[in-house]
């Protein structure tokens, strides 16, 4: 009789077995970038970038022009002043770590069994659920800590003019200063909102640099979907679209959500206000070395029964130019 069920015959095969029970998890880079609908659609635009190296994340500010071009005279000499940047924008790498732990009495006692397996898939749930929803609420921390990446209400904050962004002082220094609009919006859902935010993206532009993606909280999101769908004018981004993140294409720029209701009073956006965001100056940079990647195997953990598999995560959310992006604080 033909036997199409092999058995384990030795501690050899069945610890091999054991050690190698977690499904192959891989690069999580994009994995992790694509929960969430801010580095989603940085990813899907392009504004992700991966390091190789350096103690931080730094940028020259050209904010002054460049004396060796000008108009002159045939007969003149030519100017070749050596340039450099009067300041520098600077961000510390953030490290993000976590580990998926199974203890080997765990294993021991559960040998050759198909429970085990189905542990360690509940175990990698539960840390792709918590990865996406730290990372989520990094983004949006008003105030992050001193371990915190940076986050958008921090790089585009309403005091514009106040505080500092990549270690410079705003104040002073228009350069530094993202747009801010007070005045009311009183129907984001309407032609009057569509034609306020075409006017705001010129308005905070960098020459015919415009923002081309857009955050709003849930209500206001859905009060566009919904007038727009109703003129049968509903476009999705496509390329969020297949990531199954909802977006609505607001001329040439996206606009997405970010929730108010967050379980465990994790931060999130504000209700009433929008971001705009230029991503041709705003990134999120990693690291490429032990970046946003599971270990293959198990590893033993000091002297405990325990092994674990690891994650890390090094990167941060970066500007180099604070000017390019807006919030606006009233919409209704």
């Amino acid at each position: 009789m033909a036997q199409n069920v092999s058995y384990a015959t030795t501690d050899t095969i069945l610890e091999s077995l054991v050690l190698h029970i977690l499904p192959y998890i891989g690069d999580e880079g994009d994995g992790i970038l694509n929960t969430n609908g801010l580095t989603a659609a940085l990813n899907a635009k392009g504004a992700k970038e991966v390091i190789d190296g350096g103690l931080e994340v730094w940028f020259g500010l050209d904010y002054s022009e460049n004396s060796n071009f000008k108009f002159q005279g045939k007969n003149d000499d030519m100017t070749a002043n050596a340039q450099d940047p009067q300041v520098r924008l600077r961000f510390d790498w953030k490290a993000f770590t976590g580990s998926v732990v199974i203890n080997d009495l765990d294993k021991a006692m559960n040998k050759g069994r198909a429970a085990i397996k189905q542990w360690a898939k509940t175990l990698r749930r539960q840390a792709t659920k918590t990865i996406a929803n730290q990372f989520n609420s990094a983004w949006w921390k008003a105030t992050p800590g001193a371990n915190d990446p940076q986050s958008i209400p921090s790089l585009i904050p309403i005091t514009y003019n106040a505080g500092t962004v990549g270690g410079l002082s705003r104040a002073g220094n228009a350069y530094l200063q993202n747009g801010y609009y007070s005045t009311a919006i009183s129907d984001i859902g309407s032609e009057s909102g569509i034609s306020k935010i075409e006017e705001l993206k010129i308005r905070y532009s960098v020459g015919t640099s415009l923002a081309d993606l857009l955050i709003v909280d849930q209500t206001r999101f859905g009060n566009m979907a919904g007038y727009l769908s109703t003129l049968y004018r509903f476009r999705p981004d496509d390329k969020l679209r297949v990531l199954k993140i909802p977006s609505i294409m607001i001329g040439d720029a996206t606009m997405i959500f970010e929730n108010t209701n967050v379980l465990g009073g994790a931060n999130s956006i504000t209700a009433g206000y929008m971001y705009g965001i230029n991503t041709d100056y705003l990134w999120i940079k990693t690291l490429r070395d032990g970046n946003s990647v599971w270990s293959t195997e198990f590893e033993r953990i000091g002297q405990k029964l325990n092994k674990a598999v690891f994650f890390k995560w090094f990167g941060n959310l970066v500007t180099n130019c604070p000017r390019a992006h807006w919030v606006a604080s009233s919409l209704t």
